[in-house]
């Protein structure tokens, strides 16, 4: 009996130090306080996952996470994305789950999912968030938000932008001590990150051609070219951003970009300067980008926008991709009113009421005449020759050719000679390419002359116009006919004012009849 009493003893000593142990290994565990869960579920040794779901990625917030506990938190997901989202499942062409893992203790695992579901037949996307806690094959559902965006402060006004980008063109002018802004970026965006979808691309290709008829060139990106980075880099930086068009699902909080990356509301709030938004008509043809709560609409228009087109409700694929088109065509190559322009498109295609328009409903010639910028080239006056390049005489400067004069040397010689004597810094054009107008200035100023033996024409630049000659816009003093832009308007426009704004009163040439080199002077 005694000796049963000390084995006795000796086992509760044995449990105590085994308890001590694991109550000590316990404490170095991350200190994460789990509140009480629900009943959990159990895995399935093998989850099947929908047809249309991409991979899963996985990321983790700690440290410590193996292969096959990552691997586990993947299964539940799967598992949880069918279990708890069937509805949205079944009418999704693509489910793309993203998986964070953000909390361990013991054997217990906590993990947030952020599932995008990209509609089949309308350009609608659902962002849903689930937060799962998993524990060998059970998992704790903790919180399913069906509709999830994340929580963002107050969409605060943009930081100033310079004078020159704010102001319209008549208000820079008036005060000559003003840089006009620099070019950056193109005229014109059409984009879709949707390759998989015929429509997207082929109406993103004829809108990317009208664009290009209309402003003489324009910037389309398709499938992995349309990716945040590259769409927002135009939105921040586009000084000459007029139009942009994107074919793609969203929803009023956010639109979806290549590799279901999103542009959040929230990603315009910020006092960054969105140059490319300021004075632009955006066309967003995706699903509720104007509806309640107007959450990426009002972060969109914080930056000034002239025009903000999106869906106020489901736009249904295909057609809804031709009401742009037809808008675009309307308003770019037929003159008419956006707003008329925007109602009569979506008539044609029987989708009336399905596009809001907001801000400016006139023409498109206001809104570009009103965002101008200089297209310059910078160089350096004192590296310029004239140099034969493969039979031709060129002005160069390095590897950059600035003027090509053909067979005539002494031509190119001058026009070398006329960027030295005034020390030019800059080759800008107006209306390019092929521009009608060019110029040069020296430290953002005009060159003033003479230079001896130069050909130019005397104008007095308070009595020049934009007026349309035959059916021709040009540049004109009286009855002087100074520069031909054919169907360009808003060039023409443009010209004279930075005619004005420099106080240019020499119009010079070197090679004329169809001199290679225009540029003008005090």
């Amino acid at each position: 009996m005694n000796r049963f009493k000390v084995l006795f003893f000796a086992f509760l000593v044995v449990i105590f130090c085994v308890s001590f142990g694991f109550a000590q290994m316990k404490q170095v565990e991350p200190a994460v306080k789990l509140p009480p869960t629900a009943a959990g579920l159990r895995i399935p040794a093998t989850v099947q996952a929908p047809p249309t779901m991409k991979d899963i990625i996985i990321s983790s917030k700690i440290g410590g996470i193996q292969a096959a506990e990552q691997q586990r938190v993947g299964n539940a997901a799967k598992f949880l994305l069918t279990q708890q989202f069937g509805a949205l499942v079944n009418q999704s062409a693509t489910i793309s789950p993203k998986v964070s893992i953000i909390g361990k203790v013991g054997n217990r695992i906590q993990a947030e999912a952020l599932i995008l579901f990209l509609d089949k037949n309308i350009y609608s996307a659902t962002l849903s968030k689930i937060d799962y806690e998993m524990e060998g094959d059970q998992v704790f559902v903790k919180q399913k938000i069906d509709h999830y965006s994340p929580a963002i402060g107050v969409i605060q006004n943009p930081g100033k932008v310079s004078d020159a980008t704010v102001k319209l063109k008549a208000d820079i002018l008036k005060n000559l001590k003003i840089t006009l802004p620099q070019s950056y970026g193109p005229k014109a965006l059409a984009n879709t990150p949707c390759d998989t979808i015929p429509t997207a691309v082929n109406f993103t290709n004829q809108v990317h051609t009208i664009f290009t008829k209309a402003f003489g060139s324009a910037t389309k990106m398709i499938g992995n070219q349309s990716t945040k980075a590259a769409i927002m880099d135009i939105l921040q930086k586009g000084t000459n951003l007029v139009a942009w068009n994107n074919i793609g699902h969203g929803n009023p909080d956010l639109i979806v970009e290549w590799n279901q990356e999103v542009i959040w509301s929230g990603d315009f709030n910020t006092t960054v300067p969105f140059q490319g938004i300021y004075n632009s008509v955006i066309l967003l043809n995706s699903c509720d980008t104007c509806a309640s709560p107007y959450s990426l609409k009002n972060g969109i228009m914080k930056h000034s926008p002239r025009t903000y087109i999106a869906g106020n409700k489901g736009l249904p694929i295909g057609a809804s991709e031709e009401v742009d088109k037809y808008f675009w065509d309307y308003t770019l190559l037929q003159s008419q009113t956006m707003a008329w322009s925007l109602n009569e498109a979506q008539k044609k295609k029987n989708l009336l009421g399905y596009f809001c328009l907001a801000g400016f409903n006139g023409k498109f010639a206001e809104v570009e005449a009103g965002k101008f910028t200089e297209d310059c080239i910078p160089f350096n006056a004192n590296n310029v020759t004239a140099s034969q390049v493969q039979g031709r005489w060129k002005v160069i400067q390095g590897n950059m050719s600035m003027i090509d004069f053909g067979a005539n040397k002494s031509e190119a010689e001058k026009a070398a000679q006329i960027m030295k004597h005034y020390q030019l810094d800059k080759q800008c054009f107006v209306g390019r390419p092929q521009a009608p107008m060019q110029y040069y200035t020296m430290n953002g100023k005009a060159p003033q002359g003479p230079f001896q033996g130069e050909d130019c024409i005397a104008f007095n630049p308070d009595n020049i116009t934009a007026s349309k000659v035959q059916g021709r816009w040009k540049v004109i003093q009286g009855n002087m006919s100074m520069i031909d832009f054919d169907q360009k308007e808003v060039e023409a426009k443009i010209a004279v004012d930075i005619i004005k704004f420099y106080g240019f009163t020499q119009q010079c040439f070197v090679g004329r009849p169809q001199a290679p080199m225009q540029y003008f002077r005090k």
